[in-house]
């Protein structure tokens, strides 16, 4: 139901060499016939691919590895948000300014609208700066707000068939990781849709909190950093002397004796933007959680 929405956003940037690619992951609805009709009618570019049927993160990371789809910058888009008309010219004007080999990643802040579109907040305005000590602890790069290069896509397409926990979450790990320049616009440049089928959605109310404090307990923390080591692995080489330092740090703490967890908790570095989540890994490592 919000998919023309969508659409319409992208062609409305004031950016207009665009391809869109839209990977259907299995839709028994009118989504695909939204899309052609789109495709037809509009003045971009646009070819409709099927997804591999195995949820959001695969159908992503299928595109990210086919190698028929080549440009200078990549979008990842979700189907229920709408762009606004300056996120691609905002993200490339920063994107230019990155010589072409070095990894960079483009991400912003979210304005958050209800189902219908009507403006309920924003998502946090982070103070600290994105880095892999950052990204090994949390993601502040939305997915639906990021724009990347070549290069960090080159990267991310390393970790095919990888577990992921996300596709987004995996990106600013790498990119950050492996010596590139993330940024992270404090201005939003996406309406982020909040209704009751988002996969993920806003996380930041008091009930998300305490469900994902529980979760994260009952072994959903452990499970979650074995995906990301999996993924880091895949681009070990590429990694910073520094990051990889990190990710030895924190990998560590596992099993380690309380005393050791916390001096490799410190020594790794690791940070998070929000005192509350560096209070929850806290209890990860005292609790060996981790």
């Amino acid at each position: 139901p919000y998919l023309q929405s969508q659409l319409e956003s992208i062609e409305t940037q004031s950016v207009n060499n665009v391809h869109i690619y839209i990977s259907d992951d299995g839709s028994s609805d009118e989504t695909c016939a939204i899309a052609r009709s789109f495709i037809d009618c509009s003045h971009f570019e646009g070819t409709l691919l099927k997804g591999p049927k195995r949820g959001f993160v695969e159908n992503f990371m299928h595109m990210v590895n086919n190698e028929e789809i080549c440009a200078k910058y990549y979008a990842f888009s979700d189907q229920d948000d709408v762009w606004k008309s300056d996120k691609l010219e905002r993200a490339i004007n920063w994107l230019s300014e990155i010589p072409e080999d070095v990894p960079a990643l483009y991400c912003s802040r979210t304005t958050l609208t209800d189902a219908e579109g009507k403006i309920i907040g924003a998502s946090p305005n982070y103070k600290r700066p994105p880095a892999f000590a950052n990204s090994i602890l949390q993601n502040i790069a939305s997915g639906n707000t990021m724009v990347f290069n070549h290069k960090a896509r080159e990267l991310l397409a390393l970790a095919y068939g990888a577990p992921m926990v996300a596709h987004d979450w995996s990106l600013y790990q790498i990119v950050s990781g492996c010596g590139g320049k993330v940024f992270f616009d404090t201005i939003p440049t996406v309406f982020y849709r909040q209704h009751h089928n988002n996969v993920i959605g806003n996380s930041m109310g008091l009930g998300k909190r305490i469900q994902n404090f529980l979760q994260a307990h009952s072994g959903r923390a452990a499970i979650w950093n074995n995906m990301n080591f999996e993924v880091l692995g895949r681009v070990s080489r590429h990694l910073t002397p520094e990051s990889a330092a990190t990710l030895h740090d924190f990998e560590s703490i596992r099993n380690s004796s309380l005393s050791m967890r916390l001096k490799l908790m410190k020594s790794s570095g690791i940070y998070h933007q929000q005192a509350i989540g560096y209070f929850t890994t806290l209890t990860y490592v005292l609790l060996n959680k981790i």
